[in-house]
């Protein structure tokens, strides 16, 4: 028989209907995906981890451990995982976005079923883009899979062609481990595992920079029984397998689709946010596509651009140009990083832009959007409030208790570069940017974070509002590469300045994300705003939604201004939902100054609420962003 079926070959299968049956000696191959999750298992070295199932899998692996999530928030990254983009240049770096995408980008397991393979995905998809302006991703998924759902499986294909099979687990999703109350924890996690499986909250690892208390303490060991569970669930995939005789014709890949679900890992550009776990078990008969024995510890750098490019060199099919990955397993797998790099853009309703890049040592965080927390997510996001232990840290921070470290991730951070060495500081607590003997490694990072940002043309440094108007004429892909609507250059250029009197200056350019650029550009500077006022004021009837909003928000805060609070609450009701969404975020980080709009802002969420957490739906719905903003606004005030 022979080894692999050629690509012309099998594509003249499936055109004249051929069977695809075991003739076609390709392996089979599984994905067992965690939600939120960092490398905290046995097999990496966790002691507190019971993980006796996936450690028995690494042993029959190769395990990597520089592998890195595209974002650490899961919809952008799922864009990335799909496609093999990198999602800046896709835009698809803001969670639940849903922008278009070209007609020509297709999901990677369209490739696999074009060439025989039965498809499935059980079951989140969660891919943050669409075929039209009106957000559809329909057709997407079913370009993807033969099927989608919950009872999607291997077992359910007619013949005995080959398969790809996803398994997404759930229950270490953040909603699980830290968020929702514990009798959810307990219903849907803890009561499926035996008392052996528990875990001890006396004796949880708990980061430094945690507060170091009961609360942290029962928040991680909650974190490791989810992980518990996830064990059962690979052991559950696998001897499936070995039930239907197949794990010697299957590759099986265990990886998570970003960090932990608890502070300072989802949602946060730090290696707790970014590193994941990643094991490969080929089986014997496929070991040449392997790039080591069993067992083997690979520090290969790897990325979520990769698996896609990956799974198709291993299925012998060739690799669309578009995609940024390159394979790590198979023939062509001799290419290598230099660098692997992500972005941090929108979660839910917290706004920043920022991009990071890594060695797979030293990790560069470049942030643009600087009058924020580093951990945003922690401090101020609506999703996070009900788990116990970001209660507990909002109400340290309220009372002025953080200690340095805790200041470091969750009061606002100034710093526009973040370097740190993960080798000896995995929690990034020690800024390195201002380390002399560090500034060769930080240029070098910089230049070909900044090559890359313009080569590619990233869409996140497109304000969001615009971004949406752009692109109701074609995908803006497509649009930021005519040289003409989006000078991204001159955005970077105008994200480096440190004058005040320069970045002013670019208040009238004649390009409206130029003056967005810069009005961020003087978001750290409030104390300065009082000489521009009157070009500030006159930015309020800008043709851009996102100037006027960014406009209102610092005439705001640096002193009383009617017109600035009215242009905010008029925005509100915009047709523009994202920039409704952007006003909203801004009338609820004003705090106190916006409880003359408190009014508008129940009239917004009754009106324009998504379904999400206040039913029903309104009439004019916003994305989901807007309510959760004013739903964190309102209660501002109505607590007190």
């Amino acid at each position: 028989m022979l080894r692999f079926m050629t690509k012309n070959f099998l594509l003249i299968a499936v055109i004249f209907g051929a069977s695809a049956a075991r003739a076609d000696d390709r392996p089979n191959i599984v994905w067992i995906v965690a939600e939120d999750m960092s490398p905290d298992l046995g097999c990496y070295g966790d002691k507190y981890a019971a993980t006796p199932h996936i450690d028995a899998l690494a042993k029959r692996s190769v395990r990597y451990t520089r592998f890195f999530a595209e974002s650490p928030m899961c919809s952008p990254s799922r864009s990335t995982i799909i496609t093999g983009m990198h999602n800046g240049p896709l835009g698809t770096s803001r969670m639940r976005s849903y922008h278009r995408i070209p007609e020509w980008v297709r999901p990677f397991s369209a490739y696999l079923r074009d060439t025989g393979y039965y498809c499935t995905n059980n079951k989140k998809t969660d891919y943050n883009l669409a075929r039209n302006a009106e957000g559809d991703v329909s057709e997407f998924v079913r370009a993807a899979w033969d099927d989608s759902s919950q009872a999607a499986h291997w077992r359910n294909r007619t013949d005995e062609k080959p398969f790809f099979s996803i398994f997404n687990f759930m229950g270490t999703h953040q909603s699980r481990t830290s968020r929702n109350d514990w009798d959810y924890f307990v219903d849907e996690v803890q009561s499926t595992l035996t008392s052996e499986q528990i875990h001890n909250p006396a004796d949880a690892p708990l980061p430094p920079h945690y507060p170091q208390s009961d609360t942290a303490r029962r928040t991680v060991a909650r974190y490791y029984d989810c992980i518990s569970a996830l064990d059962d669930f690979v052991a559950k995939i696998i001897h499936q397998l070995r039930e239907d005789g197949l794990a010697d014709e299957t590759i099986i890949f265990f990886y998570s689709d970003h960090g932990a679900g608890l502070p300072t890992g989802k949602a946060c550009a730090s290696d707790y946010g970014l590193r994941c776990p990643l094991l490969v078990h080929v089986p014997e008969q496929f070991q040449e596509l392997a790039p080591a024995r069993h067992g083997t510890v690979s520090d290969r750098l790897t990325c979520f651009a990769d698996l896609a490019p990956t799974v198709l060199e291993l299925a012998d099919v060739d690799s669309p140009v578009y995609m940024h990955g390159i394979p790590f397993l198979g023939r062509g797998a001799s290419k290598k990083h230099r660098y692997v790099l992500g972005t941090r853009d929108r979660m839910d309703e917290t706004r920043e832009v920022t991009r990071w890049i890594s060695d797979g040592r030293y990790l560069l965080i470049r942030r643009y959007a600087r009058d924020v927390p580093y951990d945003q997510q922690t401090m101020s996001a609506l999703y996070n409030v009900e788990g116990e232990l970001v209660q507990e840290i909002r109400e340290n921070a309220d009372e002025g208790i953080l200690n340095p470290q805790q200041q470091h991730y969750w009061e606002t951070n100034r710093s526009s570069r973040l370097l740190f060495d993960t080798q000896s500081d995995k929690w990034c607590l020690n800024d390195l940017a201002n380390d002399p003997a560090q500034q060769g490694r930080i240029k070098e990072m910089d230049v070909a974070l900044k090559h890359f940002l313009i080569s590619e043309r990233d869409l996140g440094f497109w304000p969001e509002a615009e971004l949406a108007e752009a692109e109701l004429a074609a995908p803006a892909y497509e649009l930021a590469r005519d040289g003409k609507g989006y000078p991204l250059e001159r955005i970077l250029e105008v994200t480096e300045l440190t004058s005040f009197e320069e970045i002013a200056n670019h208040l009238s350019d004649p390009d409206p994300a130029i003056r967005y650029w810069a009005l961020k550009g003087l978001a750290t500077r409030r104390d300065e705003l009082a000489e521009i006022r009157p070009a500030l004021t006159s930015l309020l009837d800008d043709e851009a939604a996102s100037v006027r909003i960014e406009a209102a928000s610092l005439l705001c805060t640096d002193a009383e201004h009617d017109d600035a609070l009215d242009l905010l609450a008029k925005e509100l009701n915009s047709e523009n939902g994202w920039a409704a969404c952007h006003a909203a975020r801004t009338l609820e980080r004003l705090g106190e100054k916006a409880r003359p709009k408190l009014p508008e802002m129940k009239a917004a969420l009754k009106n324009r609420t998504s379904g999400f957490f206040v039913q029903p739906k309104g009439p004019r719905a916003a994305p989901y962003p807007l309510e959760f903003s004013l739903i964190s606004a309102i209660g501002q005030f109505e607590s007190n």
